[in-house]
């Protein structure tokens, strides 16, 4: 099999995986059973990597730093007091995500925790504007 090959069956899992289509474990198992089978032994460890890495985000650690992030964020959201506490409360979550993002050292998932930062920003952003800073 060419890496390639792999490549595109890797993205097709995670597809299926993101819609709910598939169990990320089984998904994981079916590609470690074809990395043998590539025909380059460098991008057998590629893949490797993939897959690991990918097992890694779904681990029950991150699961539940990503649920927690998911709390924060909603809490950060809240539609809810004058702007100047608006603006508290997705600064406080900005912070508190950024924390949680730290507690892993892989970078893949920190940058998936620190993406939920993104939109609070932004409102932040638009808070600041309108409290004239």
């Amino acid at each position: 099999m060419r890496y390639d090959e792999f490549l595109e069956r890797y993205k097709a899992a995670q597809r299926e995986w993101r819609l709910g289509r598939v169990d990320a474990r089984e998904a994981l198992a079916g590609l470690r059973d074809v990395v043998p089978a590539i025909d380059d032994q460098r991008l057998q460890q590629t893949a490797g990597f993939l897959i690991d890495r990918w097992a890694a985000h779904t681990s029950p650690d991150a699961r539940e730093r990503m649920e927690r992030v998911q709390r924060i964020a909603a809490e950060a959201e809240r539609d809810e007091g004058d702007a100047r506490e608006r603006l508290t409360r997705l600064e406080d979550g900005i912070r508190d995500i950024t924390a949680v993002a730290l507690e892993t050292d892989d970078e893949f998932e920190q940058y998936a925790v620190l993406a939920v930062n993104e939109p609070l920003a932004r409102l932040a952003d638009s808070w600041r504007a309108e409290l004239g800073g």
